[in-house]
């Protein structure tokens, strides 16, 4: 019986933001300074062998940056591999960028038929389901407006909607779900509780290790694009946060600048002293610190458990960014 998913020697190169240039005066300038225009590549998965059944329950974990959506997308085939082949077995359904690949101008309608039959699907299948997939994104009464009328919020629910409502042999799930408010979320969480039974393969990335390790058998663990540790759940989590800066070792603001400086990721702290600071969350990076605000795009992204705890003291030793985020 072959594998739901499987990776023979993967790597994948990409280039980075500085070997594109768009325009001439960049390109001359370029060539004046080096005498060439450089090709400049990142080498995003490197050599990643591995094999997944049919059923089983996969989470991915690792930090910002590792190649975790990456190898979602080398599944899905969104990304194409530089090197080496990868095979999957089974209808696939991905939950990555949920909404991506919507027509603006078509209606609604049109593009659950449209957006269907991108995920493999059967157009007559799709059209029989029309009707269920808008009642579980309540949009049924804006189904004939074009869907660049949608709110991101809006068009995220309506791309869930179409993507679980056949169950697929291999579900794709990217970072925990956040369709909408709270209430919808539960909605969602509900729905995808259909699939964690012995017939679908998942394949889950999340920093939510509390999650990983309740919810699948094996963790993959990724760094720099390779596998660290392949194996049971619990000792894959444990051994990726013995890695992870713990707030013990954080005792001074030099050691929250430094840490910031030697990683991809985004430094998050907040204090441990009961004051004001005990739930602001402030973000560390380049030798200053910037308080979180309530409503902005990295508070509603902060799970809780990628926050360090310290001494007041240590976050007010590092100097103060000039703009809030």
């Amino acid at each position: 019986m072959s594998r739901a998913i499987e990776f023979s020697s993967v790597s994948l190169t990409r280039r980075t933001q500085e070997e594109l240039y768009y325009d001439l005066k960049r390109t001359l300038l370029n060539i004046w300074r080096i005498g060439r225009v450089g090709a400049r590549r990142h080498t995003v998965i490197d050599g990643v062998t591995l094999s997944i059944d049919h059923g089983e329950k996969v989470g991915i974990i690792g930090p910002n940056g590792s190649g975790k959506s990456t190898l979602l997308k080398l599944i899905a085939g969104v990304l194409l591999p530089t090197r080496g082949t990868v095979s999957v077995s089974g209808s696939l359904s991905p939950l990555i960028e949920i909404g991506v690949g919507f027509d603006p101008d078509l209606t609604l309608v049109d593009n659950i038929i449209y957006y269907g039959v991108l995920l493999g699907h059967d157009e007559a299948l799709v059209r029989g389901h029309v009707e269920a997939i808008l009642d579980f994104a309540e949009l049924a009464d804006i189904r004939e407006q074009p869907t660049k009328t949608l709110s991101s919020g809006m068009s995220a629910r309506l791309g869930f909607a179409i993507a679980t409502e056949f169950r697929p042999d291999i579900l794709l799930l990217d970072e925990v779900l956040a369709v909408g408010d709270e209430r919808f979320r539960r909605k969602c969480d509900a729905r995808i509780g259909r699939f964690w039974d012995a017939h679908s393969t998942i394949i889950l990335v999340s920093h939510d290790l509390t999650y990983v390790a309740r919810t699948c058998q094996r963790v993959i663990w990724i760094d720099g694009g390779k596998i660290r540790f392949d194996g049971e759940a619990d000792v894959a989590v444990q051994r990726y946060l013995s890695t992870v800066a713990t707030s013990a070792s954080i005792r001074r603001g030099e050691d929250l600048i430094a840490l910031a400086a030697s990683t991809e990721d985004p430094v998050l702290v907040r204090g441990a002293s009961g004051s004001d600071n005990e739930l602001a969350i402030f973000l560390v990076r380049n030798g200053h610190r910037w308080r979180i605000s309530a409503n902005g795009e990295y508070r509603r992204a902060v799970s809780w458990e990628n926050v360090l705890v310290v001494e007041d003291s240590v976050i007010e030793q590092v100097p103060e960014g000039d703009v809030a985020l």
